[in-house]
């Protein structure tokens, strides 16, 4: 199972989106065999499109099945879940916050990442006497007003399900998660889903708005965010 998430996820570290059997190979370190085998068990499960080209096989995620979201939906939530356990104090915070979103935004979002999830760990150990951290790395998104530069902060991104989200209370909660003194700003920013697809489709814009979202780690929502990933991105492969 791993290994077939860990193909899915080759994927999405790809721009265009499509790779051969030995970029696979290569990719994942696998012997090739591994991967040719497996790229063809997801094929037959109808995850992964294989058009031959040449001598070369090309390969490419299925957008229209859904276990092709699940797969990767997966992957996502083992990388947050590892950070989580890997980082204690960090990974608390993380719990916390995760739980302050849910019950203040369960049923108007559809899915919310932080951004630069290595600041949590500054937030968990910044109180009134700590040392002063280094600004929180460049979150601007394409098509987006943005926060301005300033102290280090914990940004999150939110695509809401419906109009009823309210951002400004689900800043306040987090920021009650904090340490008293600290100096952490919690910035969000919120888009719809039609309105970050409509992003999505600005190409080079399109993907630089992607690539700051991949490096960022999902709170929940993982299958809803890697439905419309696939639904902007994924290529219909054919003769």
């Amino acid at each position: 199972m791993q290994t077939n998430i860990d193909i899915t996820r080759a994927f999405m570290e790809t721009p265009d989106g499509v790779l051969s059997i030995h970029q696979i190979s290569r990719k994942l370190k696998l012997p090739y065999g591994t991967a040719y085998n497996r790229v063809h068990l997801l094929h037959e499960s109808g995850i992964i499109q294989i058009l031959p080209q040449g001598k070369a096989k090309l390969c490419a995620l299925n957008p229209e099945n859904p276990m092709t979201a699940s797969l990767l939906a997966l992957g996502a939530a083992q990388t947050t879940d590892f950070f989580i356990k890997k980082n204690l104090e960090a990974g608390m915070l993380l719990k916390k916050i995760r739980k302050a979103v849910l019950e203040n935004a369960r049923d108007s979002l559809y899915a919310a990442i932080i951004l630069a999830p290595d600041m949590l760990s500054v937030a968990a150990a910044s109180g009134p006497d700590a040392v002063s951290p280094a600004a929180g790395q460049d979150v601007s998104l394409p098509g987006i007003d943005n926060p301005p530069a300033g102290a280090a902060s914990l940004d999150f991104f939110y695509i809401q399900a419906s109009s009823s989200f309210d951002e400004s209370r689900v800043e306040t909660a987090i920021t009650s998660l904090l340490q008293p003194g600290s100096d952490i700003r919690v910035t969000s920013m919120t888009v719809d889903r039609d309105t970050l697809l409509g992003m999505f489709t600005e190409n080079e814009a399109g993907l630089a708005a992607y690539q700051m979202l991949h490096e960022g780690m999902l709170l929940f929502g993982f299958e809803n965010f890697y439905t419309l990933i696939l639904e902007a991105f994924a290529r219909k492969l054919s003769a």
